[in-house]
C-alpha cells in the first residue's frame, strides 16, 4: 500500500516539474510575479515602519512640524468646481504644536516649494515657486497662500483637472517633509463642499470652497448625528465663526454657543464666512475609524445664505 502511495506522489511530482519545464515563459512569469510582489510588500512596510520610527525619534526631541493640508503621507485634495479664468488662493497653515499645551521650544525654519501644470503657474507671497519660512516659538504658527493664476494662452472645458503640488521642508533644527496634492477641477463659479475620509482613519475633513470672484459666502456645517462624529475644536476656523450651535449626544439642538466661547459641551453646528477664491478645511474625529463616510452619506450637512446669487 505504502509503495502505491509513493508511486502515486512521484508521478504527481514529475508532471508537476514536466508541466513548468514545458512552459517555461509561465514559468519565468511567475517567479517575476511573486517576486515584484514581495518586493512591493516589502519597500511599502519599510517606508511605513521607517516614517513610525523618524516620527516617533522627533516627538522625542520635541519637535512638531505640523499643517492643516500638508502631511507626510502626501495628501491629495480636490477642489471642485474652480473657474478656470481667474486666480485661486490655497491658504496653509503651519504650526509647531503637540496640543495646546506643548509646543517646539526653538524656531523652525522650513522651505516651501511648489509645482503646477504648465497651463498654469503657481507662487508664493514672494513671487516665487518657492521661499524661507519660519516658525517661531511664541506664536507656534505661520501661514502662506500660494496663488494659481492661469497662463492666457490657456483655455479649460469644464472637466478639467490642474494638478498642483506644495511641499514644506523643514531644515532647522531638525529634518520633515510634509506635502500636498491639490487638484482644481474646472466647473461652474459657486460655493460647495466635499467630505475626505479613508477607512481606519481617525478623522475625516470637510473642504468647503468659494470659487466666485469677489463674494463672500457665509456657510453653516451642522452633524445630525453626534454619535457619529465630533467636531475638532483645534481647528482654526473656530476662532473666525460668526455662530455655533451645541447639541446633547441624541441629536437634539441644546443652545447657542457665543462666538469663541466653547464649552464642554459637543458643537453641533458652526457658521463662518469663506472668502472669494478660496477654501477652507474643517475637521471632524470619528466615533468609529473602521467606516468611510463621504459626501453623500450626510454625516456632516452644508448650507450657504448666498451660495445661489
Amino acid at each position: 500500500m505504502k509503495r502505491k502511495e509513493t508511486t502515486k506522489n512521484s508521478t504527481k511530482k514529475r508532471l508537476f516539474f514536466s508541466f513548468f519545464k514545458k512552459h517555461k515563459a509561465l514559468s519565468v512569469c511567475l517567479i517575476i510575479g511573486a517576486a515584484s510582489v514581495a518586493s512591493f510588500l516589502v519597500v511599502n512596510y519599510g517606508r511605513y515602519v521607517k516614517e513610525i520610527v523618524e516620527t516617533y525619534y522627533l516627538r522625542t526631541k520635541n519637535f512638531y512640524f505640523n499643517s492643516d493640508k500638508l502631511t507626510t503621507t502626501g495628501k491629495t485634495y480636490e477642489i471642485s468646481p474652480w473657474g478656470g479664468t481667474t486666480d485661486y488662493e490655497l491658504h496653509i497653515n503651519m504650526n509647531s504644536l503637540l496640543n495646546s499645551l506643548k509646543g517646539t521650544d526653538s524656531q523652525i525654519v522650513y522651505d516651501v516649494s511648489c509645482t503646477c501644470d504648465n497651463t498654469v503657474t503657481c507662487k508664493f507671497s514672494n513671487g516665487n515657486s518657492s521661499e524661507r519660512r519660519y516658525i517661531n516659538p511664541g506664536s507656534h504658527e505661520d501661514n502662506f497662500n500660494v496663488v494659481v493664476t492661469p497662463k492666457t494662452t490657456s483655455v479649460f472645458d469644464t472637466g478639467d483637472e490642474i494638478e498642483v503640488n506644495v511641499v514644506a521642508e523643514s531644515v532647522s533644527p531638525y529634518h520633515e517633509v510634509l506635502s500636498a496634492r491639490f487638484v482644481l477641477k474646472v466647473g461652474n463659479y459657486g460655493v460647495g463642499y466635499t467630505i475626505e475620509d479613508q477607512m481606519g482613519r481617525l478623522y475625516l475633513d470637510v473642504l468647503v470652497t468659494n470659487t466666485k470672484d469677489t463674494d463672500p459666502a457665509l456657510v453653516t456645517l451642522d452633524i445630525p448625528d453626534l454619535t457619529k462624529v465630533n467636531i475638532d475644536e483645534s481647528n482654526d476656523i473656530l476662532n473666525n465663526i460668526t455662530n455655533s450651535w451645541n447639541g446633547t449626544i441624541n441629536g437634539e439642538m441644546d443652545y447657542q454657543v457665543p462666538p469663541q466661547s466653547h464649552n464642554n459641551s459637543y458643537m453641533k453646528k458652526i457658521e463662518f464666512y469663506v472668502q472669494p477664491k478660496s477654501s477652507v478645511l474643517v475637521r471632524y474625529y470619528k466615533r468609529n475609524p473602521n467606516v468611510k463616510y463621504s459626501t453623500m452619506d450626510n454625516v456632516v450637512t452644508f448650507s450657504c445664505l448666498n451660495c445661489d446669487d
